[in-house]
């Protein structure tokens, strides 16, 4: 799987789905199980990143990370698993569990567009960035010195948050749930991209495309 004339640092993994994806709900905090289809994910992405080397694997306090990642690591049972509270989705608060109505989007956008404005009973999307970014930050320099890639289980917003810190674009690294997105170093330069199930770019606002 590695790139052409190029280095992988770090693989960034979706979770699986739930039942909140199949009923187009805001999961943010709700501790959401896999469903059926979420655990085939999750043997798919193990399967598929089985014969990769891996230093370590991180993932969120949440169930659907939490189990993608063991599924993951029972094909490599050498590579210690760790949970990380900061790695969860971003906390959209009073909206978790609610469907992705026209009303119920329009909040999303609301703060968006005032990323400093917590959504009620959640965080704001700059205090998500201020907690998500120094893990991708520091899988990344993991990566670079240890030449050997961390591989991390995270949430879709986790995946916005990468594309947007590296490529400038929320799509930038978007993948379907159980996809796979890379870090990876050519010629010197950083750079990231899908891998496995990319969700193709629609050139829609973040808040269009909510987590």
């Amino acid at each position: 799987m590695q790139l052409d004339d190029s280095r992988i640092v770090a693989y960034f993994v979706r979770h699986g789905t739930t039942i909140l994806n199949q009923q187009d709900a805001f999961r943010g905090p709700i501790d959401a199980p896999l469903d059926a289809e979420g655990i085939r994910d999750a043997h798919k992405v193990a399967t598929l990143l089985e014969p990769i080397e891996v230093s370590y694997i991180f993932h969120s306090d949440k169930k659907r990370t939490k189990k993608t990642a063991e599924i993951i690591s029972s094909h490599k049972p050498d590579v210690e698993v760790f949970a990380n509270q900061n790695l969860s989705a971003w906390n959209v608060g009073d909206l978790g569990g609610k469907p992705k109505s026209e009303e119920n989007i329009q909040v999303v956008e609301y703060h968006v567009e005032h990323p400093d404005v917590p959504i009620p009973g959640g965080e704001s999307l700059n205090s998500f960035r201020e907690r998500v970014r120094p893990l991708l930050q520091d899988a990344i320099e993991m990566g670079l010195h240890a030449r050997i890639p961390p591989l991390l289980v995270v949430h879709s917003s986790v995946i916005h948050e990468l594309g947007t810190m590296i490529g400038g674009n929320h799509e930038y690294t978007l993948v379907e749930p159980g996809g796979v997105a890379v870090a990876y170093v050519d010629k010197g330069k950083l750079d990231a991209e899908p891998i496995f199930r990319p969700r193709p770019e629609t050139g829609l606002k973040r808040h269009e495309i909510v987590t």
